[in-house]
């Protein structure tokens, strides 16, 4: 099985998260932490996790998209029902 990190990875290029990438490491832990912890996060979750980090470009909806890819795509990798 792929790695939390991994899922989030591919997620984070598949959603084209990245801009500048000068938050890129921050918010991909905090992304991590937050998956390891919350499986199905909803918006609020999302908004709670990665309140500490400041993304300069403002792709803050590809962030939360790119985290929603990331639970979607591990749940399913386990075999669990998907919802969107």
């Amino acid at each position: 099985m792929k790695s939390l990190t991994a899922f989030n990875l591919q997620a984070w290029i598949d959603e084209q998260v990245p801009q500048c990438g000068y938050c890129q490491s921050g918010q991909i832990m905090a992304a991590a932490a937050l998956l390891a912890s919350n499986d199905d996060p909803n918006d609020a979750d999302i908004d709670a996790a990665m309140r500490g980090n400041v993304c300069r470009c403002g792709t803050y909806s590809r962030i939360r998209r790119g985290i929603k890819r990331a639970a979607m795509t591990m749940r399913a990798a386990a075999g669990e029902p998907i919802s969107e």
